[in-house]
């Protein structure tokens, strides 16, 4: 028996909660935050069989997966130029989504 843990965006929860709901997979959430950009994520777990484990990674990744987006930076000040307020915030592509995921041995799982 095996935990999934998979902590993903927060715009994929919705999907792969119900994707995993779908496949009768039970799943608790948990909202965290964390991150080069201190976005919300949720960590969501499910305990399965091991020989389930492949089928629920796999709707893990289909429904979580990356994407870029655009964040808003100050330019490096170049001596001389005047200040950094009066200069435009730069457009940099960023890339967001994803899931890390862990599978951990479970040596028993008690349901009440």
């Amino acid at each position: 028996m095996k935990m999934i843990m998979a902590i993903l965006h927060k715009d994929d929860e919705e999907h792969t909660i119900e994707a995993l709901h779908k496949d009768k997979f039970f799943v608790t959430k948990l909202s965290t935050t964390g991150g080069l950009l201190k976005q919300k994520n949720t960590t969501i777990l499910t305990v399965t069989e091991d020989e389930q484990v492949q089928k629920a990674l796999d709707i893990i990744k289909e429904n979580s997966g990356e994407r870029k987006t655009i964040s808003y930076a100050n330019p490096t000040m170049i001596p001389g130029k005047g200040c950094i307020e009066s200069m435009p915030m730069i457009p940099v592509n960023v890339q967001v989504g994803g899931s890390t995921v862990f599978v951990i041995n479970v040596e028993d799982f008690q349901k009440y």
